[in-house]
């Protein structure tokens, strides 16, 4: 292929040179497609060849000559500037995605055992839209990281004991004569925990001795949690079920599966142990009765592991679970997806491991991503104030209908949910993860925006384009010389489409899928020009030919793109 002409001829040139150099790194395609199709940036080589970037630059282009799919060689200032045979840079692409090997050079080079733990939803709390970016993320760096060639382990952790679901499980106590809704139940639980809330503060404002009484009673469904009493035990059974029983359907929507679950629950006599062993071991220290992780030495506050009445808390079980994940499933790297708002419990929690002995602790890494915001502000479960899921999908799937209905599509209901999915999906992940998120219903179904339902509108354009076509045309035929394809749009299209591996490399790099939701988006935008510039089943034969070619292309890449953010095509919209 292209790239790999302009490494070899490099190489050929730098000789010694190049031995610390990432050539592959280093190529770009220039700011302007009349400047080349990849240049290579001679600002490394000053001090090894101990000349001015410029001279280094016409020196090596000097050097080179045209050949195979590199057209020509210039020196355009410091950077030495490729230009490719349209042609030759169409059939290495289309011969690349046929063969696998496009695809395959995606693949890292030093695989890995990873664990990347994500969603993470509460029991006995509403699952909201905010919870899909978590969702989302996670699932698209498993998808990803899979696509590197890693061997990934996708986990979920449950918050399905605690506090707050003693709160739940306390006001329904109290409203026992309550039916529950066939449909829904996360939420209706949501609703308990959140007026659950809003009781403790109501007896709070009263005075402390009130408040006080209210806040006793929970802690009372809490130990009869923790000892098995059988009526609250029943009840927090028979809720909890109904909570992964929904997480499960949403799960199932939305495309996303898990290899492993580890439960809250199952980590609190583990969580003792590992702070018992770290005592043992001089890892941690008493202090007022509490038990301390001393970060000092990392420039952290001490990490509380465990508080003085003896209770333990997320630090005791992210401890015991990180110790499961490294005994247990031997991960050489462990990524968190949890939101920026837990980003010092995570310093302090790797630090600990750190501490404990565990030389992969240096290896975890903790993604984390903004909030999701509604057009009028913060969604809170705590205030009631979340858009619970169920009601989300059904309230995106009917706009998708409306908007069907009004483009005078018939309404294929598999279709309506895929687009659905997209929509939200790339919502979430088109925003870079240290911005927040503006959840705004109609601008994310929007089939002319930034948005999911427009990148499947593309990919069904060109699934047009090939049903017009027929199947008469062979694109697996070489491309004429002299067909005049590889105008700028159509180079602007081919360049693009051949950054596809390294643009799922800096995904891995920064964890950051929308580096590749934002290369889709880019890419529709470039076919879209060249849909209207470049005419495919009314040009010259040849000319047709090569049109078709890198039509099938962009389908190709944009399907493999969209599927790693989880998102899949339809043949028409």
């Amino acid at each position: 292929m292209f790239k790999t002409a302009c490494i070899a001829a490099l190489r050929e040139v730098l000789g010694d040179d190049a031995a610390d150099l990432d050539l592959g790194a280093l190529l770009s395609p220039p700011p302007k497609v009349e400047m080349g199709d990849l240049a290579f940036p001679c600002f490394p080589l000053a001090k090894i060849r101990r000349a001015a970037p410029p001279k280094i630059a016409a020196e090596l282009a000097a050097a080179m000559s045209a050949g195979g799919p590199i057209a020509e060689v210039k020196a355009l200032g410091p950077y030495v500037n490729f230009f490719a045979d349209p042609a030759a840079m169409l059939a290495g692409l289309h011969d690349g995605l046929a063969d696998g090997s496009f695809v395959g050079a995606c693949r890292s080079e030093a695989p890995k055992r990873v664990m990347i733990e994500f969603s993470q939803p509460n029991t006995h709390k509403v699952f909201h839209v905010g919870h899909l970016r978590n969702v989302s993320v996670g699932d698209a760096l498993v998808r990803v990281l899979r696509a590197r060639g890693h061997d990934v382990v996708a986990a979920n952790y449950y918050g399905d004991f605690g506090i707050d679901v003693a709160k739940c499980l306390w006001w329904l106590g109290r409203h026992a004569q309550e039916e529950p809704p066939a449909e829904g139940r996360t939420a209706w639980l949501g609703d308990a925990y959140t007026a659950a809330t809003l009781a403790v503060e109501e007896a709070e404002a009263k005075g402390k001795e009130a408040g006080d009484a209210v806040k006793a009673s929970i802690r009372e469904v809490l130990t009869g949690m923790e000892e098995g009493e059988p009526e609250i035990t029943a009840r927090y059974r028979e809720t909890r079920q109904w909570c992964l029983d929904e997480f499960a359907d949403i799960y199932g929507w939305l495309g996303v599966t898990f290899d492993t679950d580890f439960f809250e629950s199952e980590l609190e006599a583990a969580g003792n142990k590992v702070v018992d062993d770290g005592l043992a071991e001089g890892v941690f220290v008493e202090s007022q009765g509490a038990i301390i992780s001393d970060l000092e030495s990392d420039s952290l506050p001490v990490a509380l592991v465990r508080k003085s009445d003896g209770s333990s808390l997320y630090m005791t079980w992210d401890l015991a679970l990180a110790r499961r994940k490294f005994d247990e499933f031997n991960v050489e790297q462990s990524i968190y997806v949890v939101g920026s708002e837990q980003t010092l419990h995570f310093k302090q929690l790797f630090a600990t491991l750190g501490k404990m002995g565990y030389e992969r602790a240096k290896d975890c890494r903790h993604v984390s991503y903004e909030l999701v915001m509604l057009p009028e502000g913060k969604m809170s479960s705590r205030k009631g104030t979340a858009i619970p899921f169920h009601q989300l999908r059904t309230r995106v799937l009917d706009a998708i209908r409306a908007k069907m209905a009004e483009a005078g599509s018939a309404i294929d209901e598999a279709a309506a949910n895929k687009i659905a999915i997209a929509c939200l999906k790339y919502g979430m992940l088109h925003v870079g993860n240290t911005r927040s998120v503006i959840f705004d219903i109609e601008d994310w179904t929007n089939p002319e925006g930034d948005t999911g339902a427009y990148l499947l509108y593309s990919l069904a354009r060109i699934a047009g384009i090939q049903r017009k076509a027929g199947e008469g045309v062979d694109l697996g035929a070489d491309v004429p010389a002299d067909s005049g394809f590889g105008v700028e749009a159509e180079r602007g299209l081919l360049n693009h489409l051949t950054a596809f591996p390294q643009i799922v490399k800096r995904v891995e790099d920064t964890c950051d899928p929308s580096v590749l939701a934002n290369y889709v988006y880019e890419g529709a935008k470039r076919f879209s020009r060249f849909y209207s510039e470049c005419p495919v089943l009314k040009a010259e034969p040849a000319l047709k030919l090569a049109r078709l070619k890198l039509a099938a292309c962009t389908q190709r890449v944009f399907t493999e793109a969209l599927s790693l953010l989880g998102i899949d095509a339809v043949e028409s919209m």
